[in-house]
């Protein structure tokens, strides 16, 4: 009998314990007494999987590299020689002439106005701010390119799929952008799909699980990929949108510090080899055709691949930039070196920071740390990028359970983040749009469930809910544009109307001219006395 009581109390005892690590596993990170708790993850360290790893700034290190890298770019563009090494190929079927500049028209650019539609604050205190010369861009209808970096809010291409769609439609542009070589867990973007085998690929976000050698080899995209002989990447472009079927250029950006040989193959038939001399720098593989799918293959070598930018040759290119649990913090694990020099291939005109889901808690009102580590990676994405308007992308309206009940209610703390947000994007002279504000004008996060744009956990939205938000960036996006590009014409008309207002005095003037030397004739023809002159014939005798 006794015996059988230490059995169930073992049982009970091992079923408790399992019962409280479930427990553990489900408490969020949370501060206590200025001390950080992460989230307790048991069996991640029976199985010996990688955490997360929590990066903090280091300027210091930033700075470093750059310092490194600029004498560099300064060197060679003395030299006038090509900054990073390009290897050009051109499949060319048909081509229409060079890309021409197309200037919108206002009334093309000119939002929904009997909608609410909420400011992009540009706290820049330049008389021309970064961001102004982006707006510039597009209503001078130049080509633009926007780096969105944000975690699972935008992943797989939510949100952003429908803004680069709105954009292109309304400015010009084609292409996907962006998309990673390969990454290291499944995915799927209906906007574009990709078929790799060979690679060992890398997150920024378990970076021990990187070679140490390539741990400082990171770009924003968070991801990369190693392949030896055999890895290959196909690309294919998809028509889930309607600007995205089809390309005119892809750039395959890689670093291969030994020799080695790549092939690249266009839609399975076309193919071409490319000899990869050794260079620490980073190299752009640049192809010009119609493409839809697109693959590249290492033959031989070791390559380190970044990934390939689909895109035409004008108009708005957003490149997706998201990473699973990231709360900023990762940039600080990139490497500003190689920041720099895919920003010189590629030119970044805005870099949106979407973060601050993962660290809002319940009722929690005091963020001036994640304040104070907003402006490091402020100051962390204006090194990396510094022809570039940084844009703060306030943290999204969020429902949390009711402990009283079975329904939900507001986390109480969207606001007090959205505060901190918006002042380390004025104290570092960028510019801040409220999510939180679009979407309360556009119903809540409840009016979002309800629509079904937004999961029943009331955090995250879905690709109906991005297009909605999308619509509400892209509105507050075209209306400075608007603004400046109604302001250019309204001067435009001005100067017309004063030119025409010249030639028409000029005109009355010139015909003033001709009434008076009229005049003047007749004057003097009057004046004579016609009597004297006057000869009359009379029975043919002149008298």
């Amino acid at each position: 009998m006794k015996e059988r009581d230490y059995m169930l109390r073992g049982f009970v005892l091992t079923l408790a314990v399992v019962v409280g690590v479930a427990l553990f596993a489900l408490i969020p990170p949370f501060e206590l007494f200025g001390m950080h708790f992460a989230k307790v993850s048991l069996l991640e360290d029976i199985v010996g999987e990688e955490q997360v790893v929590e990066y903090s700034a280091d300027i210091e290190r930033l700075e470093h590299e750059l310092a490194t890298l600029e004498p560099c770019i300064e060197e060679v563009e003395a030299e006038q020689v090509e900054p990073l090494p390009s290897i050009r190929k051109e499949w060319i079927y048909e081509r229409e002439g060079e890309a021409v500049r197309r200037v919108p028209r206002s009334e093309e650019v000119m939002p929904d106005m009997s909608l609410p539609i909420v400011a992009i604050e540009d706290f820049d205190t330049l008389e021309v701010s970064r961001f102004d010369r982006f707006v510039d861009k597009l209503a001078s209808g130049e080509a633009a390119r926007i780096a969105f970096l944000g975690d699972s809010f935008v992943e797989g291409d939510i949100l952003t799929s429908d803004l680069r769609s709105e954009l292109q439609q309304i400015f010009g542009g084609r292409g996907v952008g962006f998309v990673a070589c390969d990454i290291p867990f499944a995915t799927v973007r209906r906007t574009i799909r990709r078929t790799s085998s060979g690679w060992s690929a890398y997150s920024v976000m378990k970076p021990k699980s990187a070679p140490e050698e390539l741990r400082d080899k990171f770009f924003v995209s968070g991801y990369l990929a190693r392949g030896g002989a055999g890895a290959r990447t196909q690309w294919s472009v998809t028509d889930a949108f309607e600007t995205l079927d089809s390309v005119g250029r892809a750039r395959i950006i890689l670093l291969s510090e030994a020799d080695s040989r790549v092939e690249l193959s266009l839609s399975d038939t076309l193919r071409y080899e490319v000899e990869l001399e050794a260079d620490s720098r980073l190299r752009e593989i640049y192809v010009e055709a119609p493409i839809t799918d697109l693959a590249i293959k290492v033959v031989e070598g070791d390559v380190l691949c970044y990934g390939v930018s689909l895109e035409g040759d004008s108009g708005v290119m957003i490149d997706n930039f998201s990473v699973r649990s990231n709360n900023g913090h990762a940039i600080f694990g990139t490497g500003a070196h190689i920041n720099r020099q895919i920003d010189e291939l590629l030119g970044y005109d805005l870099v949106v920071l979407q973060y601050g889901l993962n660290i809002m808690q319940a009722e929690r009102r005091n963020y001036s740390k994640y304040r104070d580590q907003l402006r490091d990676m402020i100051a962390y994405a204006e090194r990396c990028f510094p022809n570039a308007a940084i844009m703060v992308m306030g943290v999204s309206d969020r429902w949390v359970r009711d402990t009283q009940g079975e329904g939900y209610k507001p986390i109480g703390t969207v606001d007090a983040l959205s505060q901190y947000q918006r002042a380390a994007a004025d104290s570092c002279g960028a510019a801040f749009w409220n999510t939180a504000e679009a979407m309360a004008a556009l119903g809540g996060m409840p009016k979002f469930v309800a629509n079904g744009w937004a999961a029943k956990d009331y955090t995250h939205i879905n690709f109906r809910g991005g297009r909605a938000l999308a619509e509400a960036l892209a509105a507050a996006i075209r209306k400075p544009v608007y603004d400046l590009l109604a302001e250019r014409e309204e001067m435009v008309r001005v100067e017309e109307e004063r030119k025409a207002r010249e030639a028409w005095a000029r005109e009355q003037a010139r015909i003033a001219s001709i009434e008076a030397q009229m005049a003047a004739v007749a004057a003097i023809v009057d004046s004579l006395d016609m009597g004297e002159w006057s000869v009359v014939e009379q029975n043919g005798v002149e008298e």
